[in-house]
């Protein structure tokens, strides 16, 4: 048993100016029985990601049966903090009037990279469109996050709290002569999945001894209670990794050696990485990881699924 890879998705082809490459951090959420919603950053000539989506047939979804005109989450306000960019977080079914799609808004300041922390945006209408819960940030920077503070996973747990997967940069790394933000896993809790307290904050994965960033944690909770977590790592030779961890909390884990998506074939959409993994269990019942290929998403999402014995 173990993961079967089924292939590319979806790539934009250009036709859009506001997506014109990439669909970056894969977050899928199963819109009904017949169809699973993934959202994901697209970027424009720029670079510039705003999030759209691709609806898939949730028996194969490796068909295509409709894709986003439009963004359902476009750049905020100039001089906000998602004024550069944007890219996914998580999507959270709250009830059948309540979606919540959390994401991570980039801003250019003079004397850093950038910034990055989060913000949430809701849907009355099953993910046609949504509004932002507020103009600032949910997450915003902290002494031990001053650069990021990027939630990548919410679940809502059985007493009617959250608890959230962040990633939290603190610097930056100088490779080649270019800056790689640095950052690792933390995970916080909240009373509604909207208001979030710094302070609260635990230490969950920090980078091995050749790493220097691992981030976008995705947490789930296995039919057993216990829960996995998959997060991404960077090494200084910039070689792109995807591992998996194991709970039986939520809060305190264990790194495995799975590297459960192996490279492809040369010159295949996924031959030098496959990252940021997205968990989703359908609901009748199969397992699926939607993931990103080379150059952190630009070739595109596909999917792999979990196939016993």
């Amino acid at each position: 048993m173990g993961w079967e890879k089924k292939g590319l998705i979806y790539c934009p082809d250009g036709s859009h100016d506001w997506a014109r490459h990439s669909f970056m951090t894969p977050s899928p959420w199963q819109r009904d029985a017949d169809t699973i919603r993934l959202f994901g950053g697209m970027r424009d000539d720029a670079g510039i990601s705003r999030i759209g989506w691709v609806d898939l047939d949730a028996r194969d979804p490796s068909q295509v049966k409709a894709v986003s005109e439009k963004p359902v989450l476009d750049l905020g306000s100039p001089g906000m903090f998602d004024d550069n960019g944007l890219i996914l977080g998580d999507v959270l079914e709250v009830s059948e009037t309540e979606l919540r799609l959390y994401y991570v808004g980039f801003q250019l300041v003079e004397k850093a990279k950038f910034l990055a922390f989060s913000g949430v945006a809701i849907s009355r209408d099953r993910g046609k469109s949504f509004e932002r819960v507020q103009k600032t940030p949910i997450i915003d920077r902290c002494p031990e996050g001053p650069f990021i503070g990027a939630l990548h996973s919410i679940a809502r747990l059985p007493d009617g709290t959250y608890r959230a997967w962040i990633s939290r940069g603190q610097g930056w790394e100088e490779i080649e002569d270019k800056l790689f933000p640095r950052y690792d896993c933390w995970t916080m809790t909240s009373p509604d999945g909207i208001r979030f307290d710094n302070s609260t904050a635990q230490p969950i994965i920090s980078p091995a001894s050749q790493e220097y960033r691992i981030g976008r944690p995705r947490a789930n909770q296995r039919p057993d209670g216990t829960w996995e977590l998959r997060a991404t790592s960077d090494t200084r030779a910039k070689q792109y990794a995807s591992f998996r961890f194991s709970s039986l909390d939520g809060v305190t884990f264990t790194r495995t050696d799975d590297e459960e998506l192996p490279r492809g074939a040369a010159g295949s959409w996924d031959s030098e990485m496959t990252c940021y993994p997205a968990h989703i269990k359908t609901t009748d019942g199969r397992n699926l990881l939607f993931y990103n290929g080379n150059d952190m998403g630009r070739t595109g999402v596909g999917y792999a699924e979990w196939v016993e014995g």
